[in-house]
């Protein structure tokens, strides 16, 4: 089986940390109520783990989505390996938002958007080739 696997989605990272930044820059600046500071240092320290473990899992190649001739094989949110038959996708379509570059896989019954992993051009040739890369 001829698999390729997707590379690491720098953009989602960089925008993440950003994000993170932005949120602690805004709780120093900004005197909230006891239980608001509470609420965003939770949403903070939430995110932060979210960002590093994704990350983490992504430099090890655990958190990677692999494409082959047969179909899709990625990571759902909470970690768990699935794989989409390529008779289910209907098309594949890649979006950039702000910096990060996000694949938009259209399958009959539902949509999955990859964040953290990003076609390579091998992958969007072959795909364009087979008729299912939309830009």
């Amino acid at each position: 089986m001829y698999e390729i696997k997707s590379s690491i989605n720098f953009g989602f990272y960089i925008l993440a940390a950003s994000i993170i930044a932005l949120l602690v820059s805004i709780s120093t600046v900004f005197n909230f109520t006891a239980w608001l500071e509470a609420l965003e240092i939770m949403l903070i320290f939430t995110l932060s783990l979210f960002v590093v473990v994704t990350l983490i899992q992504t430099l090890i190649g655990r958190r990677r989505s692999s494409w082959c001739v047969n179909g899709l094989s990625y990571y759902n949110f909470l970690g768990a390996q699935k794989y989409v038959p390529v008779e289910q996708i209907q098309q594949i379509k890649v979006h950039t938002i702000i910096c990060c570059k996000v694949t938009h896989v259209k399958l009959e019954d539902k949509n999955i958007f990859l964040f953290s992993c990003k076609l390579t051009t091998q992958q969007k040739s072959r795909l364009a080739q087979l008729g299912y890369f939309a830009k």
